[in-house]
């Protein structure tokens, strides 16, 4: 098989037939024509999408007469092992687990009448044997002193110089989203796409962040209220910080580029300069997710569930399986501040 980079098929360069059934099936044109994946959230559809756009890229390098036949006819037991062979040319064996799975239920989805169990069997016995990626363990209280440290260097060099330069004001904003994150550890699109009229709102001495239910893989509205330290900084961030960079004062975000608001990607490549420049190794936003749930089983074990809750998991048993070796998001981020706190990091 010639060597090459997995390249995924534009949606605008798909067949047609595959074009119509995706937006059948999974974009609801309006409320009395929804498909049956018309309901789940935006980031689990982009992923199936980018996923079967990879499987028809393969498709073109490999077996381009295969796109002249229906969707469900390509996927054969022969064609899926090529397929596994040419994801593994560039990929580990647990990204694979992903790719097939998600292929699994775009292709359940265009022909629900056929039997495709077989090929989440692949999916699965490819998963038995992949060994997961081993990260550096990474605590809350780590991950919350740097975006602080960032935040207070930034003021003091500002200070010194008389004058609020563009390396400060980015340092500022990097050390307030790190720190910001750590309290609200919400996924890395809703985090992005906050603004400052919609979801935010001043109670008392505290800010509160809302993610509405559309931005939400559950489905289900989070609330996450920054503690009176992380309020003040905040406080700072919007009258000091933000209107200093470019074409702030044009949109609503709360993140601001030169320009335009950041997107998830420019705000995991911030967070993972800074946390390897920072910690000595990288830390993706994800993880965040990962270290607020370990650091709650760690410093207060004894309420270990309400990292379900910080999370924005329907069940307990998520957040242990994929988080940990009652309060509602508000409640549970108020928690995990007063335990920062209680270690003298607020």
């Amino acid at each position: 098989m010639t060597r090459h980079l997995n390249s995924g098929m534009p949606f605008d360069a798909w067949p047609s037939q595959d074009r119509e059934l995706f937006q059948r099936v999974f974009e609801a044109i309006d409320v009395f024509d929804s498909g049956p994946g018309s309901s789940l959230a935006p980031a689990t559809k982009y992923s199936r999408k980018v996923d079967y756009g990879l499987w028809l890229g393969f498709l073109s390098h490999i077996f381009p007469d295969a796109l002249e036949l229906k969707p469900g006819d390509r996927v054969d037991q022969s064609r899926v092992e090529d397929y596994v062979e040419y994801l593994r040319e560039n990929c580990r064996e647990t990204t694979i687990v992903h790719c097939l799975a998600r292929l699994f239920y775009t292709i359940r989805a265009f022909c629900p009448h056929r039997d495709w169990r077989w090929l989440y069997r692949i999916s699965r016995r490819i998963a038995v044997k992949a060994v997961p990626m081993k990260h550096r363990q990474v605590l809350s209280s780590d991950l919350y002193a740097l975006g602080l440290r960032l935040m207070d260097r930034a003021l003091i060099k500002a200070n010194a110089l008389g004058r609020l330069t563009k390396s400060c004001a980015i340092a500022y904003r990097d050390g307030l989203l790190i720190a910001t994150l750590v309290e609200a550890p919400m996924r890395r699109g809703a985090f992005s796409r906050l603004q400052i009229d919609d979801h935010m709102m001043r109670v008392g001495q505290r800010w509160c962040l809302t993610v509405p239910a559309e931005n939400t893989k559950t489905r289900t509205a989070e609330e996450y209220e920054l503690s009176e330290r992380l309020s003040r900084c905040m406080d700072i961030y919007l009258d000091q910080i933000r209107p200093e960079f470019p074409g702030a004062d044009t949109h609503n975000s709360l993140w601001p580029y030169e320009g335009r608001p950041m997107t998830d990607k420019m705000i995991r490549r911030r967070i993972i300069k800074w946390t390897r420049l920072g910690l000595g190794f990288e830390v993706s936003p994800h993880r965040f997710r990962n270290a607020a749930a370990t650091f709650i089983s760690i410093a207060d074990p004894e309420n270990v569930r309400l990292a379900r809750d910080l999370l924005g998991h329907r069940s307990f048993a998520m957040t242990e399986k994929h988080y940990i070796e009652g309060a509602q998001s508000r409640i549970a981020g108020r928690e995990l501040a007063a335990i920062l706190a209680g270690r003298g990091q607020t």
